[in-house]
């Protein structure tokens, strides 16, 4: 006598349609448990967005700029051709050869394409900011006190980090 297990043609039908389900969804990196019923707020979609387009606009900028550098346009300090001088220094070592400038005195150099492609360094380091900032609004018009507070820090914590003012030293 045959050991095969016989599964009523019901049961093989549904078992088929769940593997089948599983392996749709893994194929688009869908874990097989994956609840279908999450509710997104509508200040997270807000925030998300803003990280979206703001990251690939910070992208392009720092494309386009890096660009303009790499064909030699706005008159860089440190032409292209001379950046393999520099690729075995440390940041110290760097700074002192090129003479870079320190903290933010570098957006006095925006007429050299080297310290233009910063411009999107420093667009990028903005974008979180700006969701908060759009999160902010939605929980003062909430009145959500507790996350009032969280973000304002968040914000607080971010620009003084940005200006300088708090600072990790090695």
């Amino acid at each position: 006598m045959s050991s095969q297990r016989v599964v009523s043609s019901g049961n093989c039908e549904s078992a088929a349609h769940e593997q089948a389900r599983v392996r749709g969804n893994m194929d688009k990196g869908v874990p097989e448990k994956f609840p279908n019923n999450v509710e997104v707020s509508l200040e997270q979609k807000r925030y998300a967005s803003i990280l979206l387009v703001c990251s690939w606009a910070g992208i392009f900028l720092m494309s386009a700029t890096f660009l303009l550098y790499m064909g030699g346009l706005f008159n860089p300090v440190i032409k292209p051709s001379q950046i393999p001088l520099y690729w075995q220094m440390n940041v110290h070592q760097y700074a002192l050869a090129t003479h870079a400038p320190k903290g933010w005195t570098w957006l006095g150099l925006l007429n050299h394409a080297d310290y233009l492609c910063l411009v999107g360094v420093a667009f990028l380091g903005t974008v979180s900011i700006l969701g908060y900032v759009s999160l902010l609004v939605d929980y003062l018009r909430k009145r959500d006190v507790p996350y009032i507070a969280m973000v304002s820090l968040e914000i607080v914590v971010i620009v003084l980090a940005a200006s300088g003012v708090i600072h990790v030293s090695a």
